[in-house]
């Protein structure tokens, strides 16, 4: 949890840079991979509709290249997704990852679930579902776009490693909405959020900036490339710093000032261990959610 360090690399091949980044966390990458029990690696696939809303299978498959070196035996690869995760696999050619490695596909939609909770608008915490597979795992790996969202200002990887782990019903219009649970009220959503973090952390974020969303995410914005990816073992971290070459300060993000506030972190770049290019150099202000002044309700 404490772990400050984030590697920061540049370029347009995502498959390259997501191995460039493992190697540079060295050994302890190597050995996180040899001694966990069981391996989940979560993309964001929130939508079959438009692929650049959804992980790059490529980045995936960096991961899974790097993992395979290691180990050869089953890597899990999953998401609940707000409309159909079995699509999402069919129509981004998610299947093609089974050249690469031994990975098996779950749609966390029909997993088991343990009980966690939400917020709701009066701040009682009401039950929900959260998937038994993300919580049994102990070495969550999140491999996620950098996206704008209408809700949380931003979505990276702890939203989609807690709220893609929540399993919901599908309603009557085909669609898991884990909203009635989360949006709430902006201050309860990034409460839930944080505090599902803490209980249920995950063990390495991989955000890629070369398939960033400005303006009214995470499925309806605009599609831009801002040259970067990062990871680190403290998602934390690696949320903030993407924050930041997003162009917002950290402590804007409602769930990042929880996490924070809980001793959670560190969320300010100045106490990171970057390694790799200057960030202030990175940098680039994206368009915010038409939401945005409504979501800084938060505070």
């Amino acid at each position: 949890m404490r772990n400050n360090k984030v590697i920061l690399v540049v370029g347009q091949d995502r498959r390259e840079m997501v191995r460039e980044a493992l190697i540079k966390l060295g050994d302890d990458f190597v050995q996180k991979v040899k001694n966990s029990k069981k391996i989940f690696i979560h993309p964001n696939l929130v939508t079959f509709h438009r692929k650049e809303a959804t992980t790059d299978p490529e980045a995936v498959r960096g991961v899974i290249d790097h993992i395979s070196l290691i180990r050869g035996d089953e890597i899990l690869i999953g998401d609940a997704s707000y409309y159909d995760t079995k699509k999402a696999w069919q129509n981004f050619g998610w299947e093609s990852l089974k050249r690469s490695g031994n990975i098996k596909f779950i749609d966390l939609n029909d997993d088991e679930t343990i009980e966690t909770f939400a917020y709701d608008s009066d701040f009682k915490k009401r039950p929900i579902g959260f998937s038994k597979t993300v919580a049994e795992s102990d070495f969550n790996i999140i491999v996620v776009p950098a996206k704008m969202h209408s809700y949380y200002i931003v979505s990276l990887s702890i939203k989609t490693h807690i709220i893609g782990s929540m399993v919901v019903p599908v309603s009557p219009f085909g669609i898991h909405a884990r909203w009635p649970w989360f949006h709430t009220g902006y201050k309860q959503a990034h409460m839930s959020l944080a505090e599902n973090y803490i209980k249920f952390p995950a063990q390495l974020a991989i955000i890629d900036g070369t398939q960033a969303m400005e303006g009214n995410g995470p499925t309806s914005g605009d599609e831009v490339n801002l040259g970067w990816l990062l990871a680190s073992f403290n998602p934390i971290c690696a949320d903030a710093l993407a924050c930041y070459l997003m162009g917002f300060e950290p402590e804007e993000i409602g769930y990042l000032y929880y996490l924070k506030e809980k001793g959670w972190g560190p969320i300010n770049i100045e106490e990171m261990e970057i390694i790799g290019p200057d960030p202030q150099k990175l940098r680039r202000k994206l368009k915010r959610p038409d939401s945005y002044p409504a979501i800084m309700a938060w505070k």
